[in-house]
This record gives C-alpha cells, sequence and structure tokens, in this order.
C-alpha cells in the first residue's frame, strides 16, 4: 500500500472549493472552508496560476478556474449518468431523421455533450462529440436548456458567462439578444441555430429539453447541414418526434 500525497490532496481539495464556490474566490475563503493555512493556500493558488489551471483578478483579490480546467473532464464519458436504454433511443432517433443526435447536460459555462450517435451515423459531419463544449447563447442545446431551465439558474449562467472568456460572454450582456432568443425559442418549443457557432458555419440543428423526473437535465439535439434543410423545416419533420424520445431519455436517465 502507498500513503496517499498531501500535496496532491490539498491542490484537488482547493480546485475543488474555487468550484462549489460558483466564481471568483479568496484566499481567505478558500482557507476557511478547506481548513488549510491562508499562506499554504497562497502558495498552491500561485502554482496553480503558473499551470493555467487558475487565473486570478488584475488587483490580485480574487482567483477563479480557468478554461484549461475543463479539458481533464474531456475524457470522461458519463458512462455512469445514464443506461444502455438512453443510448438506444438516440440510436432510434438517429435511424429515424437520418441525421446524428447529441445528449448536452450544463456544466460550468456551456453545454457538455455525454452522449451521442455521431459514430453510428453515416451523416455524421465529424468524428465524435462526446466531451465536447456546446456554447449556451450560439447553440440550439445551450438556447433550449437556458430557455427552460429556472430564472435563478438562469441568471447564476449568464453571469458567469459575463465574467468569462467564453465565445459566447458578449451575447450574455447584450439583453435584446437574450429577450429575442429566450422568446423565440419557448414560442417555438425548441432550440435553434444555423451557422452561428464559428467553425461549424455549416451545420444547422434544433433541440429540446429534456427531464428526470420533473427537473431539466439537459438538451436533446439533432445536427444537419444547413444546405439540407432548415431549423424551422427539421422541426416540421422531427419536432413531435424528438419530443417523443426526449420524454423516454428522461424516463431512462430516471431509472
Amino acid at each position: 500500500m502507498y500513503k496517499t500525497v498531501q500535496g496532491v490532496e490539498r491542490g484537488l481539495k482547493i480546485l475543488e472549493t474555487i468550484n462549489e464556490i460558483g466564481s471568483r474566490a479568496t484566499c481567505h475563503q478558500i482557507s476557511v472552508i478547506t481548513g488549510i493555512h491562508r499562506t499554504t493556500v497562497r502558495r498552491y493558488l500561485e502554482t496553480l496560476v503558473a499551470l493555467n489551471y487558475i487565473q486570478r483578478s488584475a488587483d490580485d483579490t480574487f482567483f477563479y478556474l480557468s478554461p484549461n480546467v475543463r479539458k481533464l473532464s474531456d475524457g470522461y464519458r458519463h458512462e455512469s449518468v445514464h443506461s444502455p436504454k438512453t443510448l438506444e433511443l438516440m440510436n432510434e432517433l438517429t435511424a429515424h431523421v437520418m441525421w446524428p443526435a447529441d445528449l448536452s447536460t450544463f456544466k460550468l459555462d456551456s453545454m457538455l455533450v455525454i452522449e451521442s450517435t455521431h459514430r453510428s451515423s453515416r451523416l455524421s459531419l465529424t468524428t465524435s462529440m462526446i466531451g465536447k463544449r456546446l456554447p449556451m447563447l450560439m447553440t440550439a442545446s445551450g438556447k433550449a436548456y437556458l430557455a427552460n431551465c429556472s430564472d435563478k439558474q438562469r441568471k447564476y449562467i449568464l453571469d458567469i458567462l459575463k465574467n468569462g472568456t467564453a465565445l459566447d460572454a458578449r451575447l450574455a450582456g447584450d439583453e435584446t439578444y437574450l429577450n429575442r432568443v429566450l422568446a423565440e425559442t419557448r414560442c417555438k418549443g425548441y432550440g435553434q441555430n444555423s451557422g452561428e457557432w464559428g467553425d461549424y458555419s455549416k451545420i444547422a440543428s434544433i433541440a429540446v429539453p429534456v427531464y428526470v423526473q420533473g427537473e431539466l437535465f439537459g438538451s436533446l439535439n439533432i445536427i444537419f447541414h444547413r444546405s439540407y434543410m432548415s431549423p424551422d423545416e427539421a422541426a416540421e419533420k422531427f419536432y413531435g418526434y424528438m419530443l417523443d424520445k426526449a420524454r423516454l431519455i428522461g424516463e431512462s436517465l430516471r431509472t
């Protein structure tokens, strides 16, 4: 048996604490919560800043997680989150609509894809999506989630985006854009995007919310080529079927 390495334990505890605080944290806050001496906390913070896992405010008062932290979770497949039935239902969706589908949930400042049918779809436009981060305000999945989450969570997410470096940070501060997107998504019942997300300018998508026991879990989308159909055309063909699959997937997640 090997003894645990105290330095590793402390470093991870500090990262977990900043994550639990949910935004920026002071050295004093971290020390109080972890029980680690403030001077020791400061030394670990300096190391994590140098490794680019933590960023600091301009006045050196606050610390917050950097986007680099997200790389640590990219290889995690989340098998424990869903059952084999979940993927079976998603494959049925892809077989029906022909295009690949993704299941994603909110994590940190974006939607994290936790299951996907890209690897089994002949029309997939990418090799893999599991572990990918989807911008909240430029993707169908993000819009569907924001339009259906609670007011409290929506404010929390938008505050994170406004103060962060995410692709849609600027949009989070645009009240006109936000009101239009949220109203449109709620009216239609689905989120949509058509070439809004950078390198994916040829791709369009629609997404519906997924609930587990009445609580919003994430979004279910289908992705297709813009030249093939528009989001509204896709919704006209597949919206009802997607809603049914989203309900069944929610039931599979519950079990």
